[in-house]
Order: structure tokens, then sequence, then C-alpha cells
């Protein structure tokens, strides 16, 4: 099969590899769709230490049941399926419970020793395979995990009927956590971003008001459209020392945090407890969801979650390296695209 290997620091081949054999209670999927993530990227290039070369990456996969292994006893073959990709021990408080992505043992398909969906074909267990609705297209499930987590986050914790969301970032995740409050019933969303165009595009996805923090105070503005409380949630996806300093100051008091966006090490630290004791704050961290794969394809059938707006390029699996380049662009850099590894 046709694989885009990562084979060293800055190096993607498109290689012939042999079709993975599923072992008992796993399934060998035909891969449709593979969303680009930007962690694949660092990833590649080294700035996130991650596994190692050579390995076949990506972690957003949508596809067919092609092959049931042994034991398999609900997959058919021609499913159309997505792939929730934490694997656990299965045996662990957390994985019992159902969270397993929380297992001291996660391993993630798309992570050695785990292949993962820039290929052809891609294997993994029966218990990992959400179906997707009839009415929702392959890149559309292929994005589905880029937004589990902050969407997955709002479900966990709820989001009060009427109440205001801030949300900081207005790149996948941002833009995720926009659509889930609206859908869950906040009241305003405000989102806050530095690229006028990237937060022009997130009121077209459902923010109610935008904050350029480039031209704007963005406190000032919070409390203006507030009426001085602050935010009573905030949802931080931008992943910066100053973005998350920004979010303690405008949440109100008794008010919750969401840290989602991974800043630098140097800046992961970077606001006071004391913000956290005086104004008697939530903050929570947010992961993986496994519980929200369902209900989320359920949103995303009805309308309410906008995933096929999100996708704005899509390119063979040969030219995964132009997507990673595209990403990489500083100005025009787009939402998501999503590679298919079957087209020429």
């Amino acid at each position: 099969m046709k694989a885009a290997v990562w084979t060293d620091i800055g190096k993607i081949e498109i290689r012939e590899v042999p079709v993975p054999e599923p072992g008992p209670g796993e399934v060998l999927v035909k891969v449709r769709s593979a969303g680009v993530c930007r962690t694949d990227l660092e990833v590649i290039t080294g700035k996130f230490k991650y596994g190692r070369p050579p390995h076949i990456l990506g972690h957003e996969i949508a596809g067919e049941v092609a092959v049931l292994g042994s034991g398999v006893r609900r997959a058919k073959p021609g499913d159309r399926v997505v792939i929730e990709t934490s694997i656990g021990c299965g045996v662990c408080p957390e994985c019992r419970r159902g969270d397993r992505h929380l297992c001291s043992k996660m391993e993630e398909i798309g992570t050695a020793p785990h292949q993962g969906g820039y290929a052809q074909y891609v294997k993994a267990p029966e218990d990992n395979l959400v179906p997707i609705p009839d009415n929702v297209g392959f890149d559309e499930a292929g994005i589905v995990e880029s937004v589990v987590c902050p969407i997955g986050g709002l479900m966990r914790l709820g989001v009060g009927f009427g109440e205001t969301v801030l949300v900081y970032g207005v790149g996948p995740a941002g833009i995720a956590f926009i659509q889930g409050a609206k859908a869950m019933g906040a009241g305003e969303v405000i989102a806050v971003a530095r690229n006028r165009e990237r937060l022009e595009r997130a009121g077209r996805m459902g923010a109610d008001r935008l904050i350029c923090s480039g031209t704007e105070n963005v406190l000032d503005k919070v409390m203006e459209y507030t009426g001085g409380r602050g935010a009573d949630t905030v949802c931080e996806a931008a992943g910066s020392g100053a973005t998350t300093r920004s979010a303690f100051e405008c949440v109100k008091r008794a008010g919750r945090v969401l840290l989602y966006g991974l800043p630098p090490e140097e800046q992961s630290r970077e606001f006071s407890s004391l913000d956290i004791i005086m104004k008697q704050l939530e903050v929570h961290g947010i992961l993986g969801n496994p519980h929200v794969w369902e209900p989320l394809l359920s949103l995303v059938s009805q309308g309410r979650i906008r995933l096929r707006e999100m996708v704005d390029a899509v390119l063979p699996l040969d030219e995964l390296k132009e997507a990673f380049r595209l990403m990489d662009d500083p100005v025009k850099k787009p939402l998501k695209i999503v590679v298919h590894p079957w087209d020429e």
C-alpha cells in the first residue's frame, strides 16, 4: 500500500509498505480521509518530541472497514467509521470506567508502535470504531478528532444556558469551542485573536462578538461586553503565556477557565495562583474524551456543528508535504486540510 512515512527530522517520503494485518479484536480500515494536524508537523520537524522515525503518522482518520480480525463481533466490511485513536491498557481504573485517554500506559494510533492514517490502510481495535451517520461525509468525519477535545471538555463540564463564553484563538480548537458553546446554549460567545481575517471567519462560524487583540485592549472590551463582570467561562485555545494570563484577568469571580492550548514550556506557568484563590476560580485541563465521539457526530449530522466549512483544502496523500507547507504559512494558513490516500 501507499503511505507517507516520516523518515527523519524534517523528512516525509511517499513509499510502498506492507498492508497491516489485523490481530484479534482488530479491523483493517481503508482510509478515505485523513485530517492533517499541526501537531504532526511539529513532530516531524522535531519541535514536539513524540515518537521517533521511521513511522506513519496521522491520528485524524475516517474510512471503511475492509478486513476483520478474529473475534470481531460488531463491525462489518463496508461500515463507514471514524477511528478514536486512544488505546489504553484495558485493566486500570481509568480504562475500566471508559477513560482510556487517561490511562497511564495510554498509546495512540499514529504514534509508535501504532501506525497512523497517512496511508491507504490502518488497523485499529474494534472498540475504537465510531459509526459515521449516513449524511456525514468522510472529510467531515476525518477531522472529528480535531474538535473532540474542545467540545468534549464543554460536554463534560456543561455550559450554563445564556452564559457568556470567551474563547482565545480561532484555529480549529477555537472554532470548536465557539460552535460547541453555541450548540449547548451559551447566550453570547466572544472570540479573541490577532488575525482580523480569521477572526471574521469565527464570526461566520458562530461568535457573537469579536476582539482583535492586535489593536484592541482585550480586558477593556470584555468588561464592556459583560457589564464589568467578566466572562462566565473562558476557553484558552491559543496556547501562549499572554493569552493564558489574559484569560485569568477576563473571567468573572467564581467563573471557569478551560485550558487547552499548549504554550511553550517557558510560558507554561505564566499566571498567578493568587488569581485562582482570590477569584475562587475553577480551572480545568482539557484533553481527549472517548465518550463524546458519538454525540458529537450526531450534532454534525444535525448541522449544529459545521465541520464541512472548516475544511479549506483537500489534497492527495502524495501532496502531504504541501499540506504541511500551507499549514505553516503565517498569513494564509488554512483552518483544516484533509488528504485522500486513494487519490492520484
